[in-house]
């Protein structure tokens, strides 16, 4: 019996193929911003998943949000 078989959920390729974990480097960057979290998983994944057009759309959606938040909170500071 073959046992190397690929570990999709534990140790994904596009997620351990570099010399770092990908979920290491969003946790120590990232703790408490999951809208960041999502953007860095998409773009560190984007060049082995087979479909970096929609990897990197994926994580502008995701900035695109995080940027609204930040300008709400902005006006919010702003008209206080």
């Amino acid at each position: 019996m073959k046992k190397n078989k690929k570990d999709m959920v534990n140790n994904p390729t596009h997620y351990t193929n570099k010399k770092w974990e990908v979920f290491d480097i969003l946790q120590e960057f990232f703790p408490k911003e999951p809208l960041l979290w999502q953007c860095g998983k998409y773009l560190f994944r984007c060049l082995f998943k087979g479909n970096i057009i929609q990897d990197l759309k994926k994580m502008i959606w995701y900035a695109n949000k995080r940027i609204k938040i930040e300008e709400n909170e902005r006006r919010h500071r702003q008209s206080k």
